[in-house]
């Protein structure tokens, strides 16, 4: 190799050699984040993730059967919720404490409401159906299983759906196309509906009713499922005038800014408060509304996240409680049933006005 070669191969080389100790150093400042890119990245960093959590439970009750379902679950004066369990095998009512033991239990009834009488005894809807004793009926059973007044229905086509105690010493009853007041000598004093099937907008006429109360006021709540998007709930005096309702919407309300608005599709429940607010449960959309005095949905809860842990293939009822609670029944994918009362305060607010 010459001198001349030498020299150029060693200014090459030295070239390279300084070429290679500037590439970090320029890569180092290419990946250098400007502070204020620094600061939101640090800020999002510091954020919390907030994870949905499900309505918390006063009360939780996974029967460990699955050959009947409940069909009904109504909160006693003494905390523990009275069950009716509904099917071909053992049919039957539970009453479950707070720890889910079975404290007391009646069983051989087709039981689609059950509710405590001031006196201890417990007033049943019995539909006497899908198995024996195929009798429909209302009956009041005492603690020892004894049955003390009896109200018998003529066919299965009238099976009693609900039925509760009035303050008067008569009897409220939820027939499949009516309403009546029964006495104690089981006579019909008051009826609201046609009795027969008809059609949606015939006057007087009931679809589905599953729930009817006496208001203070001397007027009866009906709730009506419907049929197809055309429940209702109705507040009727006793001269048969419809004076307060709601009624199911075939499609989403929307308001001037373009949202949309809750609409009850399907009504299980309704409770009317001391502040004259009326609480609707709707079974089409695991939702709690609150109604005004107008007519006027102000609120809708929902409680669609407690299924996320135990997911259900049916609700069978959702009662409104005085204190914002819902109870309800209803069986998971298990096929067993759960009832639970769930608090409202810890419902998700889907909608407020």
């Amino acid at each position: 190799m010459t001198k001349k070669t030498g020299l150029l191969t060693g200014l090459l080389i030295g070239l390279f050699c300084f070429l290679l100790s500037t590439i970090p150093a320029f890569a180092a400042t290419e990946s250098i984040t400007p502070p204020e890119m620094q600061q939101l990245i640090n800020q999002q960093a510091e954020q919390t993730v907030v994870v949905e959590q499900p309505p918390s439970l006063a009360m939780d009750h996974i029967a460990d059967v699955t050959y009947n379902l409940a069909r009904d679950v109504h909160k006693l004066a003494n905390g523990n919720l009275l069950i009716c369990r509904v099917g071909a095998w053992m049919p039957g009512i539970t009453e479950v404490d707070q720890q889910g033991k079975v404290v007391w239990s009646y069983y051989g009834i087709q039981a689609n409401s059950a509710r405590g009488l001031a006196n201890g005894n417990i007033l049943v809807a019995d539909s006497g159906a899908p198995g024996a004793p195929y009798v429909p009926r209302v009956v009041e059973l005492n603690r020892d299983g004894k049955i003390v007044w009896e109200y018998t229905l003529p066919s299965l086509a009238q099976a009693p759906r609900y039925a509760e105690r009035l303050t008067n010493g008569n009897t409220l009853v939820v027939l499949p196309f009516e309403v009546r007041e029964v006495t104690p000598q089981k006579k019909v004093l008051w009826q609201y509906g046609l009795g027969k099937p008809a059609q949606p907008n015939q006057a007087g006429a009931l679809l589905r009713p599953v729930r009817a109360h006496r208001l203070e006021n001397g007027n009866t709540m009906i709730v009506d499922r419907g049929t197809y998007k055309n429940g209702k709930v109705l507040e009727v005096t006793p001269a048969k005038k419809v004076v307060w309702q709601l009624r199911a919407e075939t499609k989403p309300a929307v308001s001037k800014e373009n949202q949309k608005l809750p609409v009850l599709v399907e009504p299980l429940d309704a409770l009317r408060m001391a502040d004259g607010s009326t609480l609707v449960t709707d079974k089409k959309q695991d939702l709690l509304l609150t109604v005004d005095a107008q007519g006027q949905i102000r609120q809708a809860k929902s409680w669609a996240g407690l299924y996320k842990a135990a997911p259900v293939t049916d609700l069978w009822s959702a009662e409104p409680l005085t204190d914002g609670n819902v109870a309800i029944a209803a069986t998971m994918v298990s096929g067993r049933s759960r009832t639970a009362e769930i608090i409202g305060d810890t419902m998700k607010v889907v909608w407020e006005k």
